[in-house]
């Protein structure tokens, strides 16, 4: 041996968020000038460093380094020992490198985050809703999920009431809420109710506030219906009996003296017929054939020219639209229309993706065609589309966008390519709306603890990535989005959120299931599989 080592204290203990640190002692024995390479091995090695790390000694000479540990907040670093070790390489004696090992153990930490989703319910009878409890924390977590009311007027049903949750992972309780007494008439009443997440051990709670707005099932429109109907049932039955007695008289008239019934006359001409139905049925004309040959779309790289209508003008509260997110704007004039607008069909609205032609009109509909008509490219949706229905000249311009985004994965490998593992061509389905809604974002626009109108993007693609089951209420969520999105390009105002840890959780889950490692960190590769359409 030419050299002796120490590694002073060999066991320590540090709290994540904090720094600590241990010494190293090398001391050259042998004869000649020595230099000494110091590297760190193990788990700890990501966040810790030696200074310095090389040490040039003469012989009997003795030098010390710093060994500093820093392990981040973050559920990505486990609670417990860890042991690492620290490599010393002689550079004239490599034969004589040796390794002296330590533990560290970072202590626990707990952090819990929790929403309801959504947070305001509507009904008639009963309202769902989801509870969304967030792991933040470096130990398993066990919550009990609790709802109540102060006034008892609600009944809850929570499935299941205690969810058990590993680091860095969330999970989801359904809950229905119904009112104890149907509400047969008058106005709409609201309910407040608490969720309590309590974790297991821990007195405290984290308690959610939420609301159930209660319906009546005779609304005023049908009350005053009923009035007006019940009002015209008794003018007639008031007029029927006025004019009876005129009317049997007349027949007693007739049959006492004998004479004929007279017949009745006419001009002799035929009555005219009926003028045949429309046959553009009031809606525009279908556009012309699909676009062919377009330019490659935005896969995360530079927008196009003008911005792709995704650069927020307007101010950062969301414009209108996020009271109602199921209704969209009737008739007028719009901007990204170029024109009056013809009526849609009304029919019940879709709970369950894809649309197709033919459907009803929605909301994320017209969000998809405000899309498509700012790409700016050979694929842009022209004016004269019927708002919130896939007619013929929408269809052409999805299908445009689809195989575009499609050859552009498949021949320059700038996405994933997999819109048609789950999307049928001509149809807005998940794939399809992940892929609109992540158009246009820049990694350097989506950092954390930044503030932006494509953090609102990024969390709505994620959206349609995740869900795969839907209903009436989990759609609420996908069409308050297409609302921020339609005020977008139509208004120009811009929806914007914070990247926080919350957004960071969405973004691991998602590249840990498209297969990507789980940074946080929106890069080139996470959008390229975003813009593919890469869904869960």
């Amino acid at each position: 041996m030419t050299m002796w080592t120490s590694l002073d204290p060999a066991d320590v203990t540090v709290e994540p968020g904090a720094r600590t640190s241990a010494r190293l002692r090398v001391r050259n024995t042998g004869d000649t000038v020595e230099e000494y390479r110091l590297s760190l091995v193990g788990k700890p090695s990501g966040w810790s460093r030696v200074e310095p790390d090389v040490l040039r000694l003469y012989p009997g000479s003795e030098g010390t380094a710093e060994i500093s540990f820093a392990p981040p907040r973050s559920s990505d670093v486990e609670a417990g020992p860890l042991a690492y070790g620290v490599r010393v390489d002689p550079r004239e004696n490599p034969g004589a490198r040796d390794v002296l090992e330590g533990r560290l153990t970072v202590t626990p930490f707990t952090e819990t985050r929790a929403e309801v989703l959504p947070p305001a319910l509507f009904g008639r009878f009963r309202g769902r809703a989801r509870i969304a409890v967030d792991n933040l924390g470096n130990t398993p977590l066990t919550a009990s999920l609790v709802v109540r009311d102060e006034a008892n007027r609600l009944t809850f049903d929570v499935r299941p009431n205690a969810v058990q949750i590993a680091p860095g992972r969330a999970a989801f309780g359904e809950l229905v809420v119904r009112p104890q007494a149907v509400r047969w008439t008058g106005a709409e009443e609201q309910h407040r109710f608490t969720v309590a997440v309590r974790r297991a051990g821990d007195d405290t709670a984290l308690d959610l506030d939420a609301t159930f707005d209660q319906r009546p099932v005779f609304g005023n429109w049908l009350v005053v219906v009923g009035g007006l109907l019940l009002t015209a049932v008794i003018a007639f039955v008031v007029l029927w009996f006025n004019f009876s007695p005129k009317i049997v008289s007349a027949a007693k008239e007739i049959r006492a003296s004998g004479a004929p019934r007279p017949a009745p006359q006419g001009d002799g001409d035929e009555l005219p017929q009926a003028p045949p139905p429309s046959e553009g049925g009031g809606g525009p004309t279908p556009g012309g054939p699909t676009p062919g040959g377009p330019p490659p779309l935005a896969d995360g790289g530079p927008p196009p020219a003008d911005g792709g209508g995704d650069q927020g003008g307007g101010p950062a509260d969301g414009g209108g639209g996020a009271e109602n997110p199921g209704a969209p704007t009737e008739g007028g004039t719009d901007p990204g229309n170029g024109g009056a607008q013809p009526p849609a069909p009304p029919a019940t609205a879709k709970t369950l993706p894809p649309w197709r032609q033919g459907d009803a009109r929605d909301l994320v509909v017209e969000y998809a065609q405000e899309r498509l008509a700012a790409l700016d490219n050979a694929c842009d949706l022209k004016p004269g589309w019927t708002r919130g229905v896939i007619d013929a000249q929408t269809k052409a311009s999805l299908v445009c966008y689809q195989r575009t985004v499609y050859n552009d994965g498949i021949q320059n490998g700038r996405n994933s390519a997999a819109l048609y593992e789950t999307d049928a061509e001509g149809t807005l389905g998940r794939a399809t709306l992940t892929s609109l809604w992540s158009q246009g974002i820049r990694v350097d626009q989506v950092k954390y603890g930044s503030t932006t109108w494509q953090t609102t993007q990024l969390m709505a693609a994620f959206w349609w990535a995740y869900n795969r089951e839907f209903d009436d209420h989990d759609l609420q969520v996908g069409r308050l989005n297409a609302q921020y999105g339609i005020d977008h390009f139509r208004n120009n105002t811009s929806k914007t959120s914070k990247y926080n840890d919350n957004v960071l959780a969405h973004i691991k889950d998602y590249q840990r299931a498209v297969g990507l490692p789980a940074t946080g960190t929106v890069d080139g590769e996470t959008l390229k599989k975003l813009v593919g359409g890469s869904v869960m």
